[in-house]
């Protein structure tokens, strides 16, 4: 619902100003540039109430980045709060209020550690440890005198440093293609966790030229620099027994031992792409700091990253990620195009779930994917493809009325017929049941769940056709979807503390743009 002159006359400021709130008992309203009432809610203390990112809803709201957000003001004594708020809220019937509340969920650093290094470590090995470069004054001047900036940045000159190299020749790739993508994929930003692996912005360029740049993540008082290293190094080295087993972070991995560090240190160099090999002959100052910063290392001995929050992490999920090509459809059994289209589909999204770190378990999809065609007796089974949803329709009000014929309600409290009198009515509310993609729901769930129900309360029921007219059934609205182009699905969505049509379309579409998901497209119809 939109403001009213009530509301209009209210003292205000804009939701970015929510510092200079008075520090007084009331009742406030947050209002967008369209005039409609998202939240309304009571503070005993205005300000306290919106301090800094406190308040509840503030992450829904920050998310809306096309929205200009003010907050209106009542004062109200502190006895009232509580009868007033209640009585605003179903005047207004604000748009959040009643809903579930979506927060930022943060995980800790060295939780993304961990689950890298699940996925490197059979091809990694741990090189050594540099001590804080704020402690040599020396080193810290050549470095900036060669504008290597990167090794002197103010966030790690106090930590010490542990260096990992990634032996790009173990994972057995022929397509260095492939295996960059890879390991883009396993180093990207990911906005859930608290600090992310950091690319130098100036190396950006480079790596699209299938190179391999150093990656830094500071977790738990340490930095950890990952880079790669080089085949000439490894067949300088290969005749050595090079490593010991130990842990970082309570992870497995290979550890370069005192010896073979020795000599790399004798030999070689650090820089930006990883471990080269080094020449007196090349006497450039840059090339000695790159030599001098590999022999600051010193074995690495002990796990060193203490555990703080030690969050559980399923390792055979992230070990098993694909780092090979997506599998191509050999169609040597003469498949009709409409099959070869079914088995590529179902290849892509299988992939895709695994990729974003769905369960392709939930409501069995994995059975429906991992039956892929083979010949063209082929038969796609509905029942394993589709699964049955509840959604409330926008019109036609409370379907435990009658339409124009009586039909029959299902539920957990018997069947029983639509009346126009609805006291003692077992069903609190009523439903429509519709089928939908099993497989897209679980894409589009987190996004959707709000608007449509996989399972019903035993206070609720659902009906199967309700007839407007002697030939017409009610057809909910619905969203369609269309995935990498080709695929396409409608998933039927409806109502939620009786939203309009356009405030749950807006807020399902905030959603799906900040999904992440590629290649999708999608509109609504309301029918």
């Amino acid at each position: 619902m939109n403001k009213d002159e009530f509301i209009s006359k209210l003292p205000n400021l804009p939701l970015k100003s929510r510092e200079q709130l008075p520090e007084k008992s009331g009742i406030y309203y947050v209002i967008d540039d369209q005039s409609i009432i998202w939240y309304i809610g009571l503070a005993k203390k205005l300000r306290s109430r919106w301090a800094g990112k406190s308040h509840h809803r503030i992450y829904q709201l920050e998310k809306q980045r096309k929205k200009v957000f003010t907050i209106y003001y009542e004062f109200v004594h502190e006895t009232q709060l509580d009868a007033i708020e209640q009585q605003r809220i179903e005047q207004y019937n604000p748009q959040l209020n009643g809903t579930i509340v979506k927060t930022k969920k943060l995980r800790p650093t060295e939780t993304l550690l961990r689950e890298t290094l699940a996925v490197i470590a059979p091809y990694s090995f741990i090189l050594g440890v540099e001590p804080p470069r704020k402690d040599d004054l020396n080193f810290m001047a050549k470095c900036q005198s060669f504008s290597s900036d990167r090794r002197i940045q103010k966030s790690v000159l106090p930590l010490s440093v542990i260096h990992i190299c990634i032996n790009l020749e173990e994972f057995k790739i022929d397509k260095l293609k492939v295996l960059f993508t890879f390991l883009r994929n396993v180093f990207k930003k990911r906005i859930n966790y608290t600090s992310n692996w950091i690319l130098n912005p100036a190396n950006k360029q480079y790596e699209k030229y299938g190179t391999f740049l150093t990656r830094r993540l500071l977790v738990n008082g340490f930095a950890i620099e990952v880079s790669m290293i080089h085949r000439e190094v490894l067949q300088k080295i290969q005749s050595y027994d090079c490593y010991d087993l130990m842990q970082i972070a309570g992870i497995d991995i290979r550890v370069m031992n005192e010896n073979t560090l020795n000599i790399l240190k004798d030999t070689c160099k650090l820089n930006d792409a990883g471990i080269c090999l080094y020449s007196d002959r090349d006497n450039s100052e840059y090339e000695i700091v790159c030599n001098q910063a590999l022999k600051r290392l010193n074995p690495y001995k002990i796990d060193l990253v203490k555990l703080l929050f030690n969050e559980e992490i399923n390792q055979k999920k992230f070990q098993t990620l694909p780092i090979e090509s997506k599998p191509k459809l050999e169609n040597n059994n003469n498949l009709s195009s409409r099959l070869v289209n079914l088995a590529a589909k179902k290849i892509y999204l299988q992939n895709l779930l695994t990729e974003r770190g769905i369960d392709i378990n939930s409501y069995q999809v994995n059975k429906y994917l991992e039956r892929i065609p083979t010949d063209n007796n082929y038969v796609d089974n509905n029942s394993d493809r589709t699964m049955t949803i509840y959604v409330k329709p926008f019109l036609y009000g409370d379907l435990r009325k009658p339409g124009h014929y009586s039909q029959i309600i299902y539920g957990n409290k018997g069947l029983i017929n639509q009346k126009n009198s609805l006291d003692h009515f077992p069903y609190e509310a009523v439903y429509l049941n519709v089928k939908v993609d099993k497989v897209l729901w679980l894409l589009l769930e987190e996004y959707l769940s709000d608007f449509i129900k996989v399972e019903l309360n035993p206070d609720e029921g659902y009906i199967e056709k309700y007839y407007v007219s002697a030939r017409t059934t009610l057809k909910p609205s619905k969203i369609s979807v269309t995935l990498n182009g080709k695929w396409k699905t409608d998933i039927p969505f409806g109502t939620k503390d009786n939203m309009s049509y356009t405030e749950v379309v807006n807020i399902i579409t905030e959603r799906l743009n900040s999904s992440g998901i590629s290649k999708l497209k999608f509109s609504f119809s309301m029918i």
